[in-house]
């Protein structure tokens, strides 16, 4: 959900802080997100500006980012220009999704010098572009001509502000008249929408609530114009957060949570959302490496089963060869055929045997028994290599369940780095040293009894969970046959059912059979769990196993994570 105007107006209510501030660092983050260190009034603020088409806000953020190696050439340009400038004011265009910095700096000859930040938060068409004198110095997305006939966003040309909505008067503008005959008609949410600018619909609907009243709507948008805040986040009902609004929404609406700020309820808001987006990004050429390897690996597996199961073919060609080197008495240069008795039938049945007319009989029967010998040779490779490829297109297809349970760009670089130490993937250019980090951790739950249980994200988690941190008689638990989680229950010995039944549900959750149901999973005490000498990063082996089958239910994961949540937070 991007923000809309009026959530903008919000936010652009608690950076009146920023005012006379000054940058101190700028940074780019992500490809569609800046980040501003503005110091004001002794303080350091955090000025985030993303431009995602479903997830763009500008707001005061405390939440942490990851930088490139090398920043991109825009973020290049803003430091230049922008890093020790002062922010005179913001503006916003009415209640549309466009703000307006106003920066004074100084050129390259230390003259003073007066910039243009110009925000455009407008989905797909959002952009960040840096003014100075009416002409464009560079923006965050570059708009051709062939791109757009109504405006153009190029280095050097000469900015245009967005188009006005016309067509929609400003919320704030709305009269009791109005708003009396709005609340009349059928639909009155979609009428507020349309009429008046700066609102989503889901922020249209908290507003009217269940039981349209024009006087306490005219009262509640009077209190936001005067800038009387009361940030709130709406709830589903499993507690995921569906829209963040300025206001504490109507009656029957949805469950609703106060913040103290809107910043503080954006950055819970988008915390998931985030994630989920710069996983996707980073994982596209890391998926599409794997997929393209496993397709390799299934064609190989195909023409390995082709060649066991070409036994009778194989046969064929070593009965033809010794049919004609038994009839070669009978055969001249340019017959097409051979029509013989198959003697190693009881009794012997009549056969055709085709021959090239262009070979002499003994060349014929040569080229049968050399097709003989290449088949029979073709499928004893087959047979030897055949586990080789099952077990490497189980790696692939578990590396990629593995990039689906990334929550970090860590977690994903340790999967890349292990596919480039396995051979799948090129090294990456030299560039500045990596900083060295602690490996990332497993998820922790806890179950219904209070006992914690470890779930491996990727193969180096799996590997240390069971290998190394888990004690001898904890319970080690897999999915049966399909790629997933190593599953550790923190317990010494058997746990009581109702966990064993919930660590099953993760096993099965977090692997390949998410999806499925009746899932079997295996569970062995760790002791049995073994690594064969050579064996691929996460691939184990284990005896003495019992199997219980499970269908996975996202419900219960999520309860789950809540309690070892709870567990986590501090007392007051």
């Amino acid at each position: 959900m991007s923000m809309d105007g009026l959530s903008l107006y919000a936010c652009l209510t608690e950076l009146s802080c920023l005012a006379g501030g000054k940058i101190d660092k700028v940074q780019q983050p992500e490809r569609d997100t800046l980040l501003f260190s503005v110091r004001s009034a002794g303080k350091t603020y955090r000025l985030l500006i993303c431009i995602h088409a479903e997830n763009g806000r500008l707001q005061l953020t405390e939440e942490g980012f990851e930088n490139p190696p090398e920043p991109p050439a825009f973020c290049m340009l803003l430091r230049r220009r922008l890093v020790g400038a002062r922010i005179e004011r913001m503006e916003q265009l009415g209640l549309d999704r466009y703000v307006c910095l106003t920066l004074s700096a100084r050129s390259e000859l230390d003259d003073p010098i007066t910039l243009r930040l110009c925000i455009e938060l407008m989905g797909r068409h959002s952009n960040v572009t840096l003014v100075q004198d009416g002409v464009i110095l560079d923006c965050l997305r570059h708009v051709s001509p062939a791109m757009s006939s109504v405006r153009v966003l190029l280095p050097g040309a000469a900015y245009q502000e967005p188009p006005v909505q016309a067509e929609k008067d400003s919320l704030f503008d709305a009269d009791a008249a109005a708003l009396a005959a709005l609340v009349a008609e059928p639909n009155p949410a979609k009428q507020l929408q349309a009429r008046y600018a700066g609102l989503s619909r889901t922020a249209a609907v908290a507003l009217l609530g269940d039981a349209p009243d024009a006087n306490r709507l005219l009262s509640a948008i009077a209190a936001l114009k005067a800038g009387e805040i009361a940030p709130t986040l709406l709830q589903g009902g499993d507690g995921e957060p569906l829209a963040v609004l300025p206001f504490v929404p109507a009656p029957g609406v949805a469950a609703a949570r106060r913040f103290s700020s809107m910043w503080a309820a954006y950055d819970h808001f988008y915390r998931k959302r985030d994630a989920m987006v710069r996983i996707a990004r980073h994982s596209a050429s890391l998926r599409h490496s794997l997929e393209t390897h496993l397709r390799r690996a299934e064609n190989k597996l195909t023409a390995y089963l082709e060649a066991i199961e070409g036994e009778a073919q194989c046969e064929q060609y070593r009965l033809y060869g010794e049919l004609i080197t038994a009839n070669l008495h009978l055969l001249a240069r340019g017959q097409s055929a051979l029509q013989a008795e198959n003697y190693y039938l009881d009794p012997p049945q009549p056969c055709t045997v085709p021959l090239d007319p262009l070979l002499s009989p003994s060349e014929n029967a040569q080229r049968y028994f050399k097709r003989y010998r290449k088949s029979r040779a073709a499928r004893a490779y087959a047979e030897r290599m055949r586990g080789a490829v099952q077990e490497e297109i189980a790696y692939l297809e578990g590396q990629l369940d593995n990039i689906g349970k990334c929550d970090t760009l860590q977690e994903l670089s340790e999967i890349r780095e292990e596919l480039v130490q396995q051979g799948y993937l090129r090294p990456e250019r030299r560039g500045p040293k990596p900083q060295k980090r602690p490996p990332s951790e497993p998820m922790r739950f806890l179950s219904g009894d209070g006992i914690p249980i470890l779930v491996g994200k990727n193969n180096r988690q799996n590997d240390s969970l069971t290998l190394k941190r888990a004690a001898a008689d904890n319970l080690w638990l897999h999915t049966k046959n399909i790629p997933g989680s190593h599953v550790i229950v923190d317990y010494p010995g058997m746990p009581p059912e109702r966990t064993l039944l919930e660590a099953a549900q993760l096993a099965a959750y977090f692997s390949k059979a998410r999806r499925s149901a009746a899932v079997p999973v295996d569970y062995t005490p760790r002791r049995f769990v073994k690594k064969p000498s050579g064996a691929k990063p996460g691939m184990v082996i284990y005896t003495t196993n019992q199997t219980i089958y499970v269908t996975p239910e996202e419900t219960l994961v999520r309860t789950l994570a809540a309690q070892q949540e709870q567990e986590d937070r501090p007392c007051d």
